[in-house]
């Protein structure tokens, strides 16, 4: 669907019932452009589809099934339907929980969470998704029930500074790996890696320029980094309003109007933080009650008018209207479906 009609996602779900009904696959969902839904039926993809993501490049669809023993599938999209691109391959370690493309489509990189490590999959037809590269990480924060070991959450490929970024949430860390040897070698140097302070707990972080912004889950702060120096330059709570239930920040995303949207699982809301990239701050400027339990992810409208919050708990997805500059105004529709963990937007 294109801008002027509408935006369509595919939803990404918990199908063990953990947290939330257990889910029977994957779905898609239309949101048109007056924040009307239409919601597709399930489509079964295999155990756990947590995360999905679309290669800008392919179109192909990459799917990260958080287990015990991780998988990582490739999906081609037809219509309300995904059909099989590549096999299934293990990611060799435990609870993949994110998966990014690389700018050709040609490779998958997943974050596995309880493995510590990032793996890297070639993404090809009829061909199966194994492990080709891999980096492995180690590290601790001052956190002992949640800091007791690497937890790598994210991967966001940054074409600019040609290397891939990875929060690490154990170890209070941006981990930072190049690009020069793919895909014949994925280089992890430490002194490429970015400290935050101490307890953080970096979850997930979108790029702007030479700036970073991190949502951290262990403090609910949020944390500006210079990519180009390679350091934490300022940090803020993204809300005193509550009490901390140890839940904290979830996804986080970055309007064109400036403002940084944060998944916050301790109010069950979402938050916009507006950041000014010169003076190198944010500020809290809105708050909205999502109305669900548990928002795990969140994703835009193309045309920035609205805000789709999964509220993985309550089997739910918010719809928020936003404003001019896309701070979250209301909660103007609820879409109703098992565990929704993730929002991979066309």
């Amino acid at each position: 669907m294109g801008e002027s009609t509408g935006t369509r996602f595919w939803v990404g779900a918990s199908t063990l019932g953990v947290l939330g009904t257990a889910a029977r696959g994957i779905r898609p969902l239309d949101v048109a452009a007056d924040g009307a839904t239409t919601l597709g039926d399930p489509v079964d993809v295999g155990p756990n589809p947590m995360f999905l993501a679309v290669s800008p490049a392919t179109g192909v669809l990459g799917i990260v099934h958080e287990l015990a023993e991780g998988l990582v599938s490739t999906w081609t999209i037809e219509g309300d339907l995904v059909v099989p691109f590549g096999r299934p391959g293990a990611t060799g370690a435990a609870d993949p929980c994110h998966l990014a493309f690389d700018e050709a489509g040609e490779l998958v990189f997943a974050a596995n969470y309880s493995g510590a490590r990032l793996s890297v999959h070639h993404a090809a037809p009829d061909a199966p998704a194994d492990v080709v590269l891999a980096a492995d990480f180690t590290g601790t924060g001052p956190n002992a029930e949640r800091q007791e070991s690497s937890h790598p959450h994210q991967a966001v490929v940054d074409t600019a500074r040609n290397e891939l970024l990875v929060p690490d949430l154990g170890a209070d860390r941006v981990r930072g790996l190049s690009f020069d040897e793919l895909p014949a070698r994925l280089d992890h140097d430490d002194a490429r890696d970015i400290e935050l302070h101490a307890g953080a707990g970096p979850r997930h972080l979108v790029i702007a320029g030479d700036l970073a912004i991190t949502a951290n889950e262990l403090d609910r702060t949020a944390s500006i980094i210079d990519l180009a120096e390679r350091r934490e330059v300022a940090w803020c709570s993204i809300g005193d309003d509550v009490e901390p239930r140890g839940l904290g920040c979830s996804a986080i995303r970055l309007t064109r109007g400036g403002i940084v949207l944060i998944g916050d699982r301790d109010a069950d809301a979402l938050r916009g933080l507006r950041f000014d990239p010169e003076a190198r701050t944010l500020e809290l400027v809105a708050t909205v009650a999502t109305g669900g339990r548990h928002p795990r992810d969140l994703e835009l409208t193309h045309d920035e008018r609205f805000a789709l919050v999964a509220d993985q708990g309550s089997d739910s997805i918010a719809v928020i209207a936003l404003d001019a500059d896309g701070a979250p105004a209301s909660v103007v529709g609820v879409v109703e479906t098992p565990a929704p963990a993730c929002l991979a937007r066309l």
